[in-house]
Order: structure tokens, then C-alpha cells, then sequence
């Protein structure tokens, strides 16, 4: 991808995500509110109630929180977080825990130690992993960093408390008293900001190589789409390597029109085209709705490929299939254009079922995607041959060997021919139109 639709290509996304991530942090802060406002309710409950005591601090910092959440919910709603705003919000809302053991250290006996180990506590990691909603690395590291050194600070102030604290346990009282583990509490804290911020990372990573693919494949589609088949665009799109050539068993269909340069002599070159578009239009049709894949267009000739990249059950007869169709409908073809006094268009089709190479051939600068072998060069030579016999469809006895019985009963024997360019004589059969 060239730097300039690389940079617009990530200019689009980060607005994108933007967005998307204002849109979510809207909603997480609208359950945050909801949550803080629930939470601090049932605080008021229980101390209007007697159920429990000296719990005012907690209750108000509930609603604070919900408070704080609410204003998060509004701004993401409106699309406002992002930039030095984004920061400032986030750097307070990952700072309200501290700011709450900051709060108890003031008004409470215990001081900080008071709810240091409680579930307010956790918050640091909710709110971390909220931070990673930006899809901003250098924001959850800050969170994290913020939170960790906030949470060792508060200890740092609660530990004359705890020092207090006796415990049958010295692993328990250790837990509780040691700077050394609470240093590592820290650690992990600010390690879980580095943690998620790698996530958003990788998540960036793997959504912009995904627009990546999609914008090649789209390219390509644009490039392509009218000069390849889509079997073959989407083989190009599918691989994540240069293609190489692969040895396969198809059968080539192989078809010419008649007389078709002395047709375009006699008419305006724009008749010639429309013609040709209409023809190639109906044989198309014919073809890939038996599942074979168009391989090119040479002149008035089509070559067509069965059971190459479209995975065939019995390649022979959908070639065949294909080559019945193909006859049908030139001859509703030539009946519409007798309507408009045009001449008849005539055709012949030959069928070889062969082993070929099939990937792209080419220069360094220009490849087509196409199938290269003795089967080819077979098929258009026995094409040539239906000039030779009444029946316009012919086939190899390798074509013939591996139709169904029904279809085999269909052809009849030509007996055996040589070929241009080929030394051993072909046994051929021919096969009837579809009206007979």
C-alpha cells in the first residue's frame, strides 16, 4: 500500500474509532452512574435503617462516583472525549479510588487502612480496563501508572494503621504490613495498564489489516472485475502469497465462431461489438452456470475451464452440459436476430479432458491468470474438426470416459483423427444439439 492511501486509510479509522469509542464509553458510564447511584442508594438504606453504622464516606462517594460517571456519559453521548479532554477526564475517574482512601486517611480514625483492602479497591481495575475503551495505549499506561502509584501512596499513609493490626498468621499480617508486597500490588497494577494497552494495540492492528484486505479486494474488484472471472479475483484476494502454477485434471472447452471475419467486414464495427457482447453474453451464461470458469476470450473464441478452481463432481458433464446450453441458446440467438433480418451466427465446440498447469503466467510486469497444457492446444484443435462433421459439439474419448452412461449413449463414435500439431490420430465423438 503506498504511504498516501496508507496514512488516509488510518486518518479514516482513528476517526472511526474515535467515535465508536465515544459511543461506548457513553454507554459504560451510563451503567457506571447507575451503578453508583444504586450503590450509594442502598448505602443510605442500610444506615437510615440501623443495619449498619459509619458508613457516610462510602454513601457519598457513591454518589460522587455516579456523578462523575454521569458527566462521562454526556460527554461520550456528545462525542467529546477525545484529545487533552479525554486525558483529563480519565486521569480523574482512574484517580477517585485514591482521591476516596485520601478522603477515610482525613475523616476516619483508621485513616486510609480503613477500606484499603475493600472492595473500592477493584475499582482501579474497572476503570483501567474502561481507559482501554479509547483504543489509546499511552491512556491505559497512564491509568495504569496513575493507579499503582496512587494505591502505594495510600498505603504508605495507612501503614502505621495496619502496623496496629495483630493476626495469628505473620503471612497474613505480612500481606498487610509489607511495603515490599504492597509495592508488587502497585506493580501489577500499573503492569495491568501496559497489559490492556497492548490489547488495544493488537486490536488496532488486526482491525486495520482487516480494512487493509478488504480495500486490496475491493481494488481489485474495481481493477479486475470486468476482465477476470470471479473465481479468479477471488483466488488473487484469497492468497496471502504469490500464486504458483498447480497441476490439475479439467476438461477445456473449447469454442470459435464461423465465418465471424468475414461477418465483420461487411458491417460497422459497432454492430460487429454488439454482436459479439450479446454472443459472448448468452455463451457466458452457459458456462458458469455449469460451473465452469470463462478463461479467456481470444477474438471470437472462448476457452473455458471445468473442475480447475471451481471444484467439479464430474467436470466431463458439466462441459458438456455447458456445450448443449451453449448450442440452444445461439440458436435463440440467431432466431431474435432473424426478426431484425440479421444473419445467423454459427459456432463449434470442442471438449478434451487432459492434465494442465494451472496459475499465472507472465512477465515480471504483467501475469494472466490461466491454464496451460497439451489439453488446451487439444481442445481447439478438435474445435477446428467440427467444421469437418455434422455435429458442432465433439469430444475426446477422454471426455467420453468419464461422462455418466445416459450422456455416453448420447455420443456418437467419429472414429479416430489427427490433429494439427499432434502425432498420435484422437478417437472423437460427436454429440447433438439439444433439439436434435
Amino acid at each position: 500500500m503506498d504511504q498516501t492511501a496508507e496514512r488516509a486509510l488510518v486518518e479514516t479509522f482513528e476517526e472511526q474509532l474515535v467515535k465508536e469509542s465515544n459511543r461506548a464509553l457513553g454507554v459504560v458510564g451510563f451503567w457506571l452512574a447507575l451503578l453508583g447511584l444504586t450503590a450509594g442508594s442502598l448505602v443510605g438504606v442500610l444506615l437510615l435503617s440501623g443495619a449498619a453504622r459509619d458508613l457516610e464516606v462510602p454513601c457519598a462517594f457513591a454518589f460522587f462516583a455516579g456523578g462523575c460517571s454521569t458527566a462521562l456519559w454526556q460527554l461520550g453521548k456528545r462525542g467529546l472525549l477525545r484529545g487533552w479532554l479525554r486525558y483529563a477526564i480519565f486521569a480523574g475517574m482512574v484517580s477517585l479510588p485514591t482521591a476516596f482512601f485520601l478522603l477515610t486517611h482525613l475523616l476516619l480514625p483508621a485513616g486510609a487502612a480503613t477500606f484499603l483492602t475493600g472492595p473500592i479497591s477493584f475499582l482501579y481495575f474497572h476503570l483501567i480496563v474502561m481507559a482501554g475503551f479509547t483504543f489509546d495505549p499511552r491512556l491505559t499506561l497512564v491509568a495504569g501508572l496513575l493507579s499503582g502509584l496512587g494505591y502505594l501512596g495510600c498505603f504508605l499513609l495507612a501503614r502505621p494503621a495496619l502496623l496496629t493490626f495483630a493476626a495469628p498468621d505473620p503471612v497474613m499480617l505480612q500481606d498487610l504490613t509489607s511495603p515490599a508486597i504492597w509495592a508488587v500490588k502497585a506493580f501489577m497494577l500499573a503492569f495491568f495498564g501496559l497489559v490492556v494497552g497492548a490489547l488495544t494495540m493488537i486490536a488496532k492492528r488486526l482491525v486495520l489489516r482487516s480494512l487493509e484486505e478488504l480495500r486490496q479486494k475491493d481494488r481489485l474488484r474495481r481493477l479486475f472485475g470486468q476482465y477476470v472471472s470471479e473465481e479468479v479475483r477471488e483466488r488473487i484476494c484469497q492468497e496471502k502469497k504469490e500464486l504458483v502454477g498447480e497441476r490439475r485434471e479439467v476438461v477445456v472447452l473449447f469454442s470459435d465462431l464461423r465465418g465471424f471475419t468475414t461477418f465483420s467486414e461487411a458491417r460497422q464495427p459497432e454492430e460487429v461489438v454488439r454482436r459479439l457482447n450479446a454472443y459472448f453474453d448468452a455463451m457466458v451464461g452457459c458456462i458458469t452456470s455449469r460451473g465452469g470458469v470463462v478463461d479467456k476470450f481470444i477474438g471470437d473464441a472462448i476457452m473455458a475451464v471445468f473442475g480447475g478452481l471451481v471444484p467439479l463432481a464430474c467436470p466431463a458433464r458439466a462441459a458438456l452440459e455447458a456445450a448443449q446450453a451453449m448450442r440452444a441458446r445461439l440458436a435463440a440467438l440467431n432466431a431474435d436476430a432473424a426478426t431484425r433480418g440479421e444473419e445467423p451466427l454459427e459456432n463449434g465446440i470442442g471438449l478434451h479432458l487432459g492434465p494442465v498447469v494451472q496459475g499465472p503466467i507472465g512477465s515480471a510486469e504483467r501475469k494472466e491468470f490461466t491454464v496451460i497444457g497439451d489439453a488446451v492446444n487439444t481442445a481447439a484443435r478438435l474445435e477446428g474438426l467440427t467444421k469437418e462433421h455434422p455435429q458442432r459439439i465433439l469430444a475426446t474419448a477422454a471426455v467420453w470416459a468419464a461422462l455418466p452412461a445416459g450422456l455416453q449413449a448420447l455420443g456418437v463414435p467419429r472414429g479416430r483423427a489427427r490433429v494439427k500439431g499432434k502425432t498420435a490420430e484422437l478417437e472423437i465423438y460427436g454429440f447433438p444439439d439439444p433439439a436434435g
